[in-house]
């Protein structure tokens, strides 16, 4: 588990590097020990050929009395003596032994072994079968016990011999040949072939190690490229996240301060204008009253004293209603549920009429650019279903809901497309609906003729909400 956690670690050039070195390195494995076992058996079965040529001549002319079914007599085995017991051959061929078909052995060069019987199995059967078997033998079956005291291993082969006139085999001849030389030759021959499979793989290894390794370094260059991007990618995002957060800042401001100019207009609109228009009614006035009842001239110009005074009166109607709807509680102090309160409370005391209020409590904290949002959303709304929807019930509800205010304002009047309205340029409804954009906050009108409206206003409760909107 540890080695597979830290191979996941590695970067993928790496990975692959030791993937590759572990899949050659168990190829080479493989390979070798396959060419190690075929360079033995080819060499094995070499000698044993070999040998068997040169033991079948020697044994051609020395297996004529047994051929002629006389078993093997003395003179024969004294022949035999002299080949494999005294003759030079006896350097070679290290034991030499005549098999029965019942497992007995008929002559060995070890004359202890002669008359014993064994169990006919494995290679003598096989080779009583007709076939030729050789092998490196450890020397470890029941038969070998005289020649483990001597040798670790040897060289050991099975020839069957047809003596019969229809074929069959009636003699195998098993002889043991020394392996200090082919054992020498074989070992050669396989770190021969082991250091050619080694230096064949390393050539395999370093030339994907060089594949790799290139193919590794544009990945790597690649991957610092677009790092690279990625930081700049995040710096230009860091920079536009504190630029959207100064201009919500900016908004929330701005908004404040746009209330203070109203304030101000309207304040100014009531002490300016609306009292120079309230001083010229008084002097009309009191001009009317010096002059009225008077000679038939100035009788004539009383209607047009009471033209003035009236559109100047009216003027000043007008002045006061405006500064009257520019103007706006304080609502510094307010909590967000009592801004709504307020909201619904002067519309009440203007239009003399009954809203259906229903607050959430949980609204408290909001900064004030939502506040005067809130204010000035109701106030159009309300005052917009009053006169068009003439006083239809209407229902405000506000709520708390995660991080955001819902204010909905309902009314049972005679509806409209909310499309046209806004084509047709009414400023109240595109107002309303900059304001809460600009705070980052949805503005929806649901409405149809015939079937009431319904605005509803989500507004983020901080400024970071506003920020993530």
């Amino acid at each position: 588990m540890a080695m597979k956690l830290t191979f996941g670690r590695l970067n993928l050039s790496r990975q692959f590097v030791v993937a590759s070195f572990a899949i050659l390195l168990a190829g080479m494995l493989i390979i070798g020990t396959w060419l190690g076992d075929q360079i033995e058996s080819s060499s094995v079965n070499r000698a044993a050929s070999i040998a068997t040529v040169y033991v079948e001549s020697i044994l051609a002319t020395q297996l004529r009395a047994h051929a002629s079914g006389g078993g093997i007599g003395s003179e024969e085995r004294a022949a035999l003596d002299r080949v494999f017991v005294e003759g030079p051959l006896r350097r070679k061929v290290v034991r030499f032994k005549l098999w029965d078909p019942d497992g007995t052995i008929l002559y060995s060069s070890d004359a202890a072994q002669l008359g014993h019987r064994y169990v006919v199995e494995g290679m003598l059967a096989a080779a009583f079968a007709g076939t030729v078997q050789s092998r490196i033998s450890s020397l470890d079956d029941s038969d070998n016990a005289s020649e483990r005291a001597h040798w670790s291993e040897l060289l050991e082969v099975y020839v069957p011999f047809r003596t019969d006139a229809n074929g069959k085999v009636s003699t195998v001849a098993e002889f043991y040949h020394s392996t200090a030389n082919l054992g020498r030759d074989i070992r050669a021959a396989k770190r021969r072939s082991w250091v050619l499979v080694t230096v064949a793989t390393a050539a395999m290894y370093l030339m994907l190690l060089g594949i790799v390794r290139r193919a590794s370094t544009t990945i790597v260059g690649q991957q610092r490229d677009l790092s690279r991007q990625l930081r700049q990618l995040q710096a230009t995002v860091g920079e536009n996240n504190r630029m959207r957060g100064q201009l919500r800042e900016a908004v929330a401001r701005t908004t404040a301060l746009n209330e203070q100019f109203l304030q101000r207009v309207a304040a100014y609109l009531h002490d300016g204008p609306a009292q120079e228009v309230s001083l010229a009614l008084m002097r009309l006035e009191t001009l009317g009253e010096a002059r009225y009842g008077k000679d038939a001239l100035q009788r004539n110009t009383s209607h047009d004293f009471e033209i003035i005074y009236r559109a100047l009166n009216a003027s000043l109607v007008d002045l006061r209603n405006m500064a009257s709807e520019l103007g706006m509680p304080k609502i510094a102090d307010l909590s967000l549920a009592d801004t709504v309160r307020r909201a619904v409370s002067d519309f009440q005391c203007k239009s003399g009429t009954t809203v259906q209020l229903e607050v959430d409590d949980a609204l408290e904290e909001a900064p004030l650019a939502v506040r005067i949002t809130v204010y000035r959303l109701l106030q159009q709304s309300l005052a917009n279903g009053w006169l068009h929807a003439r006083g239809a019930a209407q229902q405000v509800r506000a709520r708390r809901a995660g991080g955001q205010a819902l204010i909905e304002v309902k009314d049972q009047g005679p509806g409209f497309v909310p499309q046209a309205a806004f084509e047709s340029g009414r400023l109240g409804l595109a107002f309303m609906r900059e304001r809460v954009r600009m705070l980052g906050g949805v503005f929806e009108i649901v409405s149809e003729p015939g079937r009431g409206t319904r605005i509803l206003a989500r507004l983020p409760l901080s400024i970071e909400d506003a920020e993530r909107a």
